[in-house]
């Protein structure tokens, strides 16, 4: 047996995050994707096009028609956490962070207006109408929180003492419970059971206190849009509504009850003539003011934490914890939902954020990982949307009765794909700790014309215990191989899956049977592993790792290490160059096997959190307990890369996805990953990736430049826009095609928005002409050879290029003609009309026919040309007279 190396990961953990990093790569860890779009309460634009959403540091928006993110705006550097629309322009948005800033954003040209900074982490906003101010809900150096006005002045880019008073001290740290009154007449706020209402328009400002019973307490506040009443939600799914609480003595509350469990949002309608609310019932409630009538929209598939109406009473929006988003109409017709990457939301407690692990569907390269309850979401990582959610237990959420004691869901822990993608397998738990629990595992089979897995296997306890490892076997699904698969099993034994024939005479199947049982010493079966070739199999038994033929179940080798008697963790075949090598974890080690020679070939002290291996490559990414990555070869002892603290929290599972396009990794510190990209979920489930700091992309979105392809569509317009052709048909240098809009016309077009802009008749003129290149840009040799014989060489021109490219357009007969003198110069005594006919007969001909796609324009410009068309306008007003009914 190989003795051990010097411990190199060790030394590498104590250098800092730059040691292994070039110095002209910068490095830095994005979060993909899994940011909330539920965290803070959405709004709709005042004409219902567009919801603004918070996610994570930017503003996210949504379409309601198309439903498509059509903008994001990126300019906090923390969590943005609330949005509000501008009380003075409705054609703004503002928006709030933890950063300390306010940020004013033309949301229809996705611009920036103006910051301002607050005087500390902001953690709500309000307005109300008619009052040029914004309301925040700030964080003061004491951690507690403030209600603060702060006036928006145009002439300053920072409050100060004057700027921002405070209102009201001592608030609920939730925005949920904190509300404005309209006109600024008065603010309130919620603590435990205790309702706190400041009348602002009074001389005396006091606060006036109600009090709810002894051991309720309030979850949420509302704001009727008249201000006679206000609505406060209730611990125990009671809604109370307020009125004439603006009095002590005199106060005057009624209740509204159906929820069982507690109240979480509350949004009065525009008009104030409808309440909703949502909670954990999964079920949107309308409630009518006048009658106390109410309506429902159940089974909305998890708890509603953010309701909010539209400006017309058209739209509503509810946000749930499964960090969906659904616009329902007024009607309750469910019209759009936004999904992000789902996260799951556990009654019980702490859990393991992806019990599968993050998968790679090997059809179409989407990270696959647990969604909703008995769900599994397929996410594209490449677009940052889902693709689309896969039901496996087939159950529907149902609500518990009392949060004190929750309904036991069953949920999916093991999945494992094939090869190719054509089985995939997967293990459903379900256990109360009063009854057996019920274990499931489930094969499923690619349907080609549903593109859907469609179920072929059930298996009813395949284990006595919990499955805790499913692996496929490698080649499976692949032409003239047998699928195979293992499952581990807290019970002592690992079984073998194999696919078998079940044709009979009414049909052609397949079904999946078990093979064969393995068990060694009576220890629990822990992790198990296929090797590159699928040859072998690694079945762990406490301290020993025990290598299988999994063609015939035998027992080959056993590796025990003499230097460390703690169980393995984890153990990992090789691959590719690296597939005589066993990787094997251990609570504090890391060990690498050598196949050969079965004995250890290095070793490292490391307390290893979750391993990765690259499925294109002989790359392992291994993530430590202290949230520190390092990225190595088996072979190497070596990290080929290494940095400290890649995240907040505890990093639970990791995955390489393979690139779609040619990598940009290649040459950096990053090479590692010019096969695949590593992507990891931390306990918080946010997907974090590892990147360069690619300044370039930003410095060229920065660039004022219009460009204008070769490839433009064949019209009128394409005739004065293509790129401009010497006499050879060489391009000209692509400098003199980039026009820069240094002009105020052109600045004012591309800047404005499209709805405020003239109409294009007006516009096409000085646009064209703003476009055009002076006969300046040209050399003095082109100028001196345009003027020899300019009219019939442009006749020439016309002529030759009309007829060489194939357009598949009727030509008459004497234009054919001329164009065949003229090429072989037999027209030369012609006289100087026949020639302007011929040129005027061709010209007509040409935009004549410009709405075909067949006519063949875009290379018909030449430097003579443009040089003519720069010197008088004649051409241009015929050119706009004979396509006017194109431009309009």
């Amino acid at each position: 047996m190989a003795a051990p190396i010097e411990n190199m990961f060790t030394e590498t953990s104590m250098y800092s995050s730059d040691d292994t990093i070039r110095k002209e790569d910068k490095i830095y860890f994005p979060i993909k994707s899994g940011a909330s779009l539920v965290k803070a309460k959405p709004i709709f634009s005042n004409d219902d096009k567009y919801l603004f959403v918070c996610s994570g540091s930017a503003v996210k928006v949504f379409s309601t028609e198309s439903g498509l993110c059509v903008r994001e705006l990126c300019g906090h550097t923390s969590y943005v956490t609330g949005l509000v629309l501008h009380p003075k322009n409705k054609l703004q948005v503002i928006s709030c962070s933890l950063d300390t800033e306010v940020i004013i954003w033309d949301y229809e040209d996705g611009v920036l207006l103006r910051r301002v900074r607050a005087l500390g982490p902001v953690h709500g906003i309000y307005t109300v109408e008619g009052r040029p101010s914004v309301y925040l809900l700030l964080q003061n150096a004491l951690s507690g929180y403030n209600l603060c006005e702060m006036t928006l002045d145009k002439n300053t880019s920072s409050t100060s003492s004057s700027a921002t008073t405070t209102l009201l001290h001592n608030c609920n740290s939730s925005p949920d419970n904190v509300a404005v009154g309209p006109k600024g007449f008065f603010c309130v706020t919620t603590i435990e059971g205790e309702l706190f209402v400041k009348n602002l328009a009074a001389k005396k400002q006091k606060i006036i206190t109600h009090r709810l019973e002894e051991g309720q307490e309030f979850t949420c506040v509302a704001c009727h849009p008249n201000g006679h009443c206000l609505a406060t939600g209730c611990k125990d799914g009671r809604i109370l509504l307020w009125y004439k609480f603006l009095e002590p003595q005199s106060a005057v509350r009624s209740q509204l009850h159906w929820h069982a469990l507690p109240v979480l949002d509350l949004a009065f309608t525009a008009e104030g003539s409808y309440l909703l609310s949502g909670g954990h019932e999964c079920v949107l409630v309308k409630w009518h003011m006048d009658s106390g009538y109410k309506d429902f929209l159940p089974r909305l598939g998890s708890p509603i934490n953010h309701v909010t109406c539209s400006h017309d009473n058209q739209l509503y929006a509810t946000c749930h914890t499964e960090n969906v988003i659904q616009v329902i109409s007024s009607t309750f017709t469910i019209k759009q939902v936004y999904q992000g990457l789902t996260r799951t939301h556990n009654l019980h407690g702490p859990h393991h954020p992806c019990p599968t692990g993050l998968l790679c569907d090997p059809r179409s390269g989407a990270l696959v990982l647990n969604g909703k309850h008995g769900h599994l979401q397929f996410y594209s990582v490449h677009a940052d949307r889902q693709m689309y959610n896969l039901d496996i237990v087939c159950q529907n959420f149902i609500s518990a009765e009392n949060l004190d004691r929750p309904l036991v869901v069953t949920d999916v822990t093991c999945a494992a794909f094939d090869d190719t993608g054509t089985w995939l397998a997967t293990v459903e738990y379900w256990n109360d700790d009063i009854i057996t629990p019920e274990i499931t595992l489930k094969f499923w089979f690619f349907d080609e014309e549903k593109q859907s897995y469609v179920l072929n296997t059930t298996v009813e306890a395949p284990h006595v215990e919990a499955v805790h490892t499913l692996k496929m076997r490698p080649g499976s699904g692949v032409k003239g191989s047998q699928a195979m698969a293992v499952t581990a099993s807290n019970d002592g034994k690992f079984k073998l899956w194999r696919v078998t024939d079940d044709t009979d005479i009414y049909r052609s199947n397949t079904k999946w049977t078990c093979e064969s049982v393995g068990f060694y010493r009576d220890l629990a079966a822990g992790s198990v592993e296929f090797s590159d070739d699928g040859s072998l199999l690694a079945v762990v038994f406490g301290p020993c790792i025990t290598l299988w033929e999994p063609d015939n179940n035998l027992l080959r080798h056993t590796l025990v290490s003499n230097t460390s008697s703690h169980c393995v963790k984890h153990v990992m075949f090789g691959r590719h160059g690296c597939s005589q090598y066993l990787l094997s974890t251990t609570q504090n080690t890391l060990t690498v096997w050598s196949l050969i020679t079965c004995g250890i070939l290095w070793t490292v002290d490391i307390s290893v959190q979750c391993v990765a291996q690259d499925p294109l490559s002989d790359v392992v990414a291994l993530f430590t307990a202290n949230k520190d990555l390092f990225v190595f070869r088996p072979s190497d002892p070596t990290p080929l890369f290494s940095h400290v603290a890649v995240s907040k929290s505890a990093v639970a599972s990791a995955a390489f996805i393979p690139h779609t396009k040619k990598s940009h990794y290649r040459g950096t510190t990053l090479s590692w990953q010019a096969q695949s990209e590593l992507y990891f979920m931390n306990n918080d489930q946010e997907l974090i990736t590892v990147a360069l700091n690619d300044t370039t992309k930003t410095a060229r979105n920065k660039q004022d430049v219009v460009q204008f392809e070769s490839n433009l569509p064949r019209s009128a317009l394409s005739l004065l826009m293509s790129h401009h052709r010497n006499k050879s048909g060489s391009k000209v240098n692509t400098e003199k095609v980039t026009r820069q809009p240094t002009g105020k016309f052109l600045r004012e077009l591309f800047s404005s928005a499209c709805h405020v802009q003239p109409s294009v008749k007006s516009l096409c003129r000085p646009f064209i002409q703003s476009l055009l290149i002076p006969s300046t840009q040209f050399s003095k040799e082109q100028r001196d050879s345009n003027s020899d014989d300019d009219e019939e060489e442009e006749t020439a021109l016309y002529h030759s290029q009309t007829v060489s490219q194939d357009s598949g357009l009727d030509s008459d007969m004497d234009v054919e003609i001329s164009v065949n003198q003229s090429a072989s110069g037999k027209d030369s005594d012609a006289s100087d009309t026949d020639s302007g006919m011929r040129r005027n007969n061709v010209k007509q001909h040409v935009f004549k026919q410009s709405g075909s796609t067949k006519l063949p324009l875009v290379s018909m410009v030449s430097d003579k040309t443009v040089s003519s068309v720069d010197t008088t306008d004649t051409d241009l007003d015929e050119i706009l007279s004979e396509n006017v009914d194109w431009i309009n």
